[in-house]
């Protein structure tokens, strides 16, 4: 008998939403995804592995091989925390941000800032990790918001820019500027999520799903013994505290996908203006563009992720020329018209498929 089982949206810090809120999450990303899967009479068995983690769920459904893989999982989110989350006072990018400096980086932190490096410059510079000073004072980061008005925003947009700011020697980590901070989050789920994934390969699984806060990465067959099928959801139902409406689904075999969108974080200002929570890195305002959300089909989390992010900063024409021009990256752009919302998609992207389920 077939069933649907609804994935919640991710609810998470806003340094874990970089990307919600470049775009950052989650942004705020934050769309739902619906995995579909059912029985069949030969069922194979499958084992699920979920909890909290970086102020959202993760979710790992994995063919049993009787092995328990918690220790496993548990220490690749124990490495992660320690090195990139900002609300561990004791983590590696909290002594960074707090002294400026980082001396004899752990393997995990220099492979997310080699990750971050390059989904910066892919990206021109729409992937930025050294927003997080703007960040804060826009209120996007559980700080107070400050008052900003354009001398604030320049004063610290000249803290801004990671190739500049940020100088790499074989000692460590070092800020070329007091006051420059690092925010690695924008690709820190999927980052995540491509490590969980390297724990069960090395396992010799072939069929999992592992999903943090709605982004995930899936190969093989579902207990169904089809490939995993997944739902995005329709932003405008969901703006409505609708989560089981979708746009369209795909399907996932040894491919990731992560969403961000701007419908769930904004906040209104003095002039009653909606803004979204999402800063255009270029000028270190909230970004003004009709693009509601986005979702980005990669070879691993970590650059679907990343992109996802970049693209929801950048807007919808410059993300949609950028994503055809990379190997292997297909996008759905959902864009606010005058009545209805919009689709746009990367030429490869697989077709909408609607369900009434």
């Amino acid at each position: 008998m077939d069933k649907i089982n609804i994935l919640a949206p991710r609810v998470l810090p806003l340094t874990w939403a970089n990307s919600l809120i470049m775009r950052v999450t989650l942004s705020y990303l934050f769309l739902a995804f619906v995995l579909f899967s059912s029985c069949s009479e030969k069922e194979k068995t499958y084992k699920t592995y979920e909890g909290e983690i970086f102020g959202t769920y993760y979710r790992i459904q994995v063919a049993d091989t009787g092995k328990d893989l918690q220790p496993e999982f548990d220490s690749v989110f124990t490495l992660i925390n320690s090195a990139s989350n900002s609300y561990v006072q004791e983590s590696e990018v909290s002594d960074f941000n707090r002294l400026g400096q980082l001396l004899s980086p752990s393997n995990t932190f220099k492979e997310m800032m080699d990750s971050a490096a390059k989904f910066h410059r892919l990206s021109e510079g729409y992937f930025e990790p050294t927003l997080y000073p703007l960040l804060k004072s826009w209120g996007f980061s559980f700080e107070q918001k400050e008052q900003m008005d354009s001398v604030k925003v320049a004063e610290l947009l000249a803290l801004v820019g990671f190739e500049p700011m940020i100088s790499v020697t074989d000692s460590g980590y070092f800020a070329t500027k007091p006051g420059v901070m690092l925010d690695i989050t924008g690709l820190g789920e999927g980052y995540a999520i491509d490590k969980l994934v390297e724990v069960v390969e090395k396992n010799q699984i072939a069929d999992y799903m592992v999903e943090i806060g709605g982004e995930m990465k899936a190969k093989g067959l579902n207990s169904r013994g089809t490939t995993w099928s997944i739902g995005i959801e329709d932003p405008a139902q969901a703006e409505m505290g609708v989560t089981s409406s979708m746009l369209t689904k795909v399907d996932l075999d040894n491919r990731a996908i992560s969403s961000s969108g701007n419908y769930r974080k904004f906040y209104i200002d003095e002039a009653g203006n909606r803004r979204p929570h999402i800063l255009d890195p270029l000028t270190g305002f909230p970004v003004s563009h009709s693009m509601v959300s986005v979702s980005v089909i990669a070879s691993s989390a970590t650059e679907a992720d990343a992109l996802a992010t970049a693209f929801m900063a950048m807007g919808p024409e410059k993300a949609k020329a950028l994503a055809e021009n990379l190997p292997g990256v297909e996008a759905m752009f959902v864009i606010g018209g005058k009545e209805k919302l919009e689709m746009e998609f990367t030429s490869g992207f697989p077709k909408p498929e609607t369900s009434e389920q």
